[in-house]
């Protein structure tokens, strides 16, 4: 009696099409963006053709041509716009910006005195200020959030492959704020003085403001 030959594990209907399946969903894995929560695109579908590719240096291409000139242009005084976000919180839509459901961040103007604050920031004391509304500016080292990315709404994740390179551009355009602003900046020198700054924040934190300077000007 002749036996049948045996085949190989790796040949059996049932291990290929386990391993078909592999190579469809590992096709269909490299197609597709992912999302984090809060920068879903709002549009739906984007084109990769638009893509920017190298994140870092778009960033540093666009913050002093882009970037600080749309802060400086559409920057609003402190005090107004919190009383207008007070009054009418639709309002947020026409001063500032967001990305998918994120908070909104905005461009703004503030005039004040330096004085202590919190590690990485120095504190701001503004007049007309809501009483129970504390201001800080970032110092450094560390320069943290989207602020400056997001305020201006030139700066979408539409434009990026994805949520590293979209958070690289924040983390780049945050660099440039330290070289080019908190480098040249004396805080401690500043205490007590009368500054004026032009920057960005972001409204997570009804209790608090921490603004991102793109100038610091001494004197009103």
């Amino acid at each position: 009696m002749q036996s049948s030959a045996r085949v190989p594990g790796w040949r059996r209907p049932a291990v290929i099409r386990a391993a078909l399946g592999l190579v469809i969903v590992a096709v269909i894995v490299a197609g597709t963006r992912f999302y984090a929560p809060g920068t879903e695109p709002s549009s739906g579908a984007v084109s990769d053709e638009n893509v920017v590719a190298d994140p870092v240096s778009y960033a540093q291409s666009v913050y002093e041509a882009d970037v600080v000139p749309a802060i400086t242009d559409n920057a609003m005084e402190l005090p107004e716009l919190l009383d207008a976000l007070a009054e009418d919180e639709a309002s947020a839509d026409e001063y500032g910006f967001r990305n998918g459901g994120s908070p909104y961040s905005f461009p703004v103007r503030v005039t004040g005195t330096i004085v202590e604050g919190s590690f990485g920031e120095a504190g701001l004391e503004v007049e007309g200020m809501p009483s129970d509304v504390t201001v800080g500016v970032q110092t450094g080292p560390a320069v943290t959030g989207t602020a400056i990315r997001d305020a201006t709404g030139q700066i979408t994740f539409e434009m990026f492959l994805n949520q590293i390179d979209f958070a690289s551009v924040a983390t780049e355009l945050n660099n440039r704020v330290k070289e080019n602003v908190l480098s040249v900046t004396d805080f401690e020198a500043l205490l007590g003085d009368e500054v004026t700054v032009v920057g960005a924040f972001t409204h997570d934190d009804p209790g608090h403001v921490t603004i991102t300077p793109i100038s610091i000007e001494a004197g009103s």
